[in-house]
């Protein structure tokens, strides 16, 4: 809490990586803004969040990466169904936490062998829409409004909206109707 507080008063968020409920729960009761992965999050931690209105990014992609591929980057065999298991398990969860209106942050775990830098984001989306129920525009928001609190730009990017910075990108399709296409 203490740490919290003092970032707090310096204006600077806080992020954590929680892989289990007692961490996230004690991670949004300490203040924490943004907390990762929060695996394994029962009852209890999503109340604590709901409570202290921390984000989550629970990274799916590193997870679905590792049961799809793990193999061919070395995962011991038995390893592949605790990957998939954890992926269930927390997506219930994630799944209640956004139908309590807990926001939520798109983010693949970039940087280790399985999803590379630059690589794979857009998987993330399609985990949210088939593990969480999110509709595709909910997982769009999710990749690109919500992101701009991670970045501290609100009001700035995030959104197409006259004076804001923005990339655009041109699908052939409709995301809408299947995130996939992106």
């Amino acid at each position: 809490r203490t740490v919290c507080d003092t970032a707090h008063e310096l204006n600077t968020r806080v992020v954590a990586h929680c892989r289990n409920s007692a961490s996230t729960r004690d991670a949004a009761r300490a203040g924490v803004d943004l907390i990762y992965h929060a695996s394994y999050m029962d009852d209890e931690a999503l109340e604590a969040v709901l409570e202290s209105g921390s984000a989550l990014c629970p990274t799916f992609t590193l997870l679905g990466n590792l049961a799809d591929y793990g193999a061919k980057v070395g995962s011991a065999p038995e390893l592949l169904e605790v990957f998939r298991a954890e992926i269930a398990v927390t997506a219930t969860q994630m799944a209640k936490a956004h139908a309590a209106g807990v926001p939520f942050l798109i983010g693949s775990e970039t940087g280790f062998a399985v999803t590379p830098v630059g690589e794979w984001h857009a998987r993330e989306l399609e985990m949210f829409v088939q593990y969480m129920g999110m509709t595709p525009m909910e997982a769009i928001v999710a990749a690109t409004r919500n992101g701009a609190f991670a970045m501290r730009m609100e009001g700035e990017v995030g959104t197409l909206e006259v004076g804001r910075l923005a990339d655009v990108l041109i699908v052939d399709g409709n995301p809408l109707a299947d995130v996939r296409i992106l």
